[in-house]
């Protein structure tokens, strides 16, 4: 039986080498460094993991080395989403032979679903490529325009996706979030997709989160969790506060918050390399601004680090 995630799981960065080329032997150290800092799962290949600027090939390649660093205390969740659905069901069946715990694909950006039945055919076609393995619906209108209630969306699916476990929610719509969550008598896993709203997130009903910044910020992110197990409301609000500030000054070096994010990691000991076009990298000026302004905030006292 599918044991749902619960706490934080890292969107991992997919690490090149200077050429843009894959750099697959940075992958077993960074598995051992997000699981040291408490992140309990991997959902590679997907947004942060610039997944759809890979080759077929580089995306089999990546989900393989996960998978072979995978333990039981850090699953791998693969995404398979892609516009060519032939595609999207080889990453499917390859998840499930390398051992993945399970599968998550947006929805195809180019050729768009027009309705939410439309969407579950398509989730249909994938998900059946690895019928006994968990799929997840990954629900993120700002890069896919397909915004349908998902809430919606699962009551269409119930029935057609047999191995539907549930979804990786990154928007804003808390009301069809906690829709989500309540669907089915809680049947399903809806995984929290705003590290900046993880509070609002919790307080919809949110017991797993997805994030780009548990990469390098998850001590951060367990102290706010921690604070709200323990009643201290107001000490996790202040320290989601600082993590509002830290995503922001990502946000603003000039570049992408993904080129930015990614570049940080370097400062913590995982050189993931360059992003790939049409991202930018930051400049070295870039760079040296926000570690300035992260040592400010506190940073690098609440990033995550190797064990001494």
């Amino acid at each position: 039986m599918h044991s749902p995630f619960r706490g934080l799981v890292s969107a991992p960065f997919t690490p090149f080498n200077a050429d843009r080329s894959l750099n697959l032997d940075v992958i077993p150290a960074y598995a051992r460094f997000l699981r040291d800092n408490g992140v309990g799962a991997a959902f590679v290949c997907g947004t942060t993991g610039e997944g759809l600027s890979l080759t077929l090939d580089e995306r089999l390649a990546v989900a393989e080395r996960w998978a072979a660093c995978a333990d039981d205390r850090l699953r791998v969740i693969v995404h398979v989403g892609h516009t060519c659905l032939a595609d999207a069901r080889t990453l499917t069946a390859h998840a499930a032979k390398i051992g993945a715990a399970a599968v998550s694909a947006l929805a195809p950006m180019f050729f768009k679903p027009r309705n939410n039945a439309e969407l579950v055919e398509w989730c249909a076609a994938v998900a059946s490529a690895a019928p006994s393995l968990p799929f997840y619906y990954y629900n993120i209108p700002s890069m896919t325009g397909i915004s349908f209630p998902v809430a919606d969306f699962l009551t269409q699916a119930a029935d057609r996706i047999p191995s539907l476990a549930g979804v990786k929610y990154t928007h804003e719509d808390l009301p069809d979030y906690r829709a989500c969550v309540a669907a089915a008598n809680g049947r399903y896993d809806i995984l929290f997709g705003r590290d900046e709203l993880l509070l609002e997130g919790t307080a919809a009903g949110a017991l797993g989160a997805v994030g780009s910044t548990y990469n390098y910020a998850a001590p951060l992110y367990l102290r706010i969790l921690a604070a709200l197990t323990a009643g201290r409301a107001a000490d996790a609000r202040t320290l989601q506060d600082t993590a509002i500030k830290m995503i922001a000054l990502c946000n603003g070096i000039g570049v992408t918050h993904l080129a930015a994010s990614k570049a940080l990691m370097a400062m913590l000991g995982v050189d993931c390399g360059p992003v790939r076009l049409p991202l930018l990298q930051p400049t070295a000026e870039q760079l040296a601004g926000l570690r300035a302004k992260l040592t400010d905030i506190g940073f690098f006292d609440f990033a995550c680090r190797f064990p001494k």
